[in-house]
């Protein structure tokens, strides 16, 4: 490490993914932004893991190692001795079968110059390559409410996420076990999301792609065979027309899933007081979903098809919040 002070601190809590750990530290190392340090976060780790970790660190200064004895639950209070560990501006946080996408921690670092807590645009990849978008708006008020009435929902991941250090320490307690009934990750951003001064943001850019082991039967797979699927997403995502094809279809999903009429309608009914307050989400889902639209017409990819996706997108949106706009 240099002795400047890092940017920013990425934190991977590990247990027994050894098979994918040392993609995901890659991907965390492959940064734009260089001034960061990688903290691997070992909570009763074999000796396989180990030995990973050891590689690791011998291949670059910036990858540190907390080999921590097996903790309550995942660990959770392990990642708060990390964050007291280091002096990084912000923490972000990758999951050890995950990846991160080199410009995440530049687009962290520019939304947590005004925010305190933030977020990639959220979604996880499915077996069959689908992306499965998770809608997610941290600067609205109705969705801070929404995420924190939904203790078992886990909307806002481990991976993707970040903060300022010094939002962290101001807060009650910071990395604790989860009681029953709570998603660790969830529990640890209720507290963040409770607190009215903290302002909070959510990129419109998809910095970080997530594999959950536990959707698509993907914990029957074998370590080599979730290892594969792993590098394959890795090589396609580093092609820029693979990233080009990725981005449309991830946009896409997002897009359709902002303009169904269903879309969390129940929740939002059930919750929010007035007819103004659902107008006002709806408003808020068409922005996001065109922001988003706006994020991805750069691509080559997008130029080929645009005129015929844009203009049945917009009536989409339309139709879907109840707005006559022309396209």
């Amino acid at each position: 490490m240099s002795a400047a002070r890092p940017v920013a601190a990425i934190l991977i809590p590990t247990h027994d993914h050894a098979a994918t750990l040392d993609l995901a530290v890659r991907s965390a190392l492959e940064q734009t932004v260089a001034e960061i340090e990688v903290v691997v976060i070992g909570d009763g780790v074999g000796d396989d893991t180990r030995e990973v970790v050891t590689g690791l660190t011998r291949e670059d200064p910036r990858v540190r190692f907390l080999d921590l004895p097996k903790g309550p639950n995942h660990g959770e209070i392990h990642r708060g001795t990390a964050i007291e560990g280091t002096s990084a501006e912000i923490v972000c946080y990758l999951c050890d079968d995950d990846l991160l996408l080199p410009e995440h921690v530049e687009s962290m670092a520019e939304l947590l110059a005004e925010a305190d807590f933030a977020n990639s645009q959220n979604g996880c990849l499915e077996r069959d390559g689908s992306w499965h978008p998770i809608f997610s708006d941290l600067s609205s008020p109705v969705f801070r409410e929404w995420t924190v009435r939904r203790p078992g929902w886990g909307g806002v991941g481990l991976t993707g996420t970040a903060h300022t250090a010094a939002a962290y320490r101001r807060l009650p307690h910071g990395w604790r076990t989860t009681p029953p009934g709570h998603e660790p990750d969830q529990h640890m951003w209720e507290q963040f999301l409770v607190e009215p001064w903290v302002r909070a943001a959510t990129a419109m850019r998809i910095t970080a792609v997530q594999f959950p082991s536990h959707r698509e039967g993907r914990a029957e797979l074998s370590p080599a065979e979730r290892r594969e699927e792993v590098v394959a997403w890795r090589d396609s995502l580093a092609d820029p027309e693979g990233r080009a094809r990725f981005e449309e279809a991830a946009y896409r999903a997002l897009i359709a899933l902002a303009t169904h009429e269903q879309i969390k309608r129940d929740e939002f009914e059930l919750r929010l007081p007035s007819a103004e307050s659902n107008r006002m989400a709806a408003e808020s889902r068409l922005a996001t979903a065109e922001a988003s639209l706006r994020a991805v017409e750069s691509t080559r990819t997008w130029r080929l098809r645009s005129f015929l996706m844009r203009s049945s997108l917009v009536r989409a949106l339309a139709r879907a919040t109840g707005r006559r706009r022309s396209p």
